[in-house]
């Protein structure tokens, strides 16, 4: 799965950090979590920061990010999905 945040919508967004963006990144780890996702997750389109190894640096934020959002997805809490299917039972 290719994990990526933009503000905007086609056909105009801007790519962005992955805790930037209009999507709520937690939320989708938390979907995939109770879904019980098997695959593999990728950053995909990572803005270069101001620095002199740019791409690296972005591409390095990104896996961080991702990483911590999976390591602490039990604390995040069930999925709003899931959260309301529990709510209506």
């Amino acid at each position: 799965m290719h994990f990526r945040n933009v503000k905007g919508k086609m056909p105009r967004y801007v790519e962005t950090f992955v805790d930037e963006g209009d999507i709520d990144m937690a939320e989708i780890v938390r979907i995939l979590r109770d879904e019980n996702y098997q695959g593999v997750m990728i950053p995909d389109h990572t803005p270069a920061m101001t620095c002199a190894a740019s791409w690296h640096a972005g591409k390095a934020f990104a896996l961080g990010y991702m990483r911590a959002l999976v390591q602490n997805a039990h604390a995040l809490g069930p999925s709003r999905s899931l959260a309301h299917d529990l709510a209506a039972e």
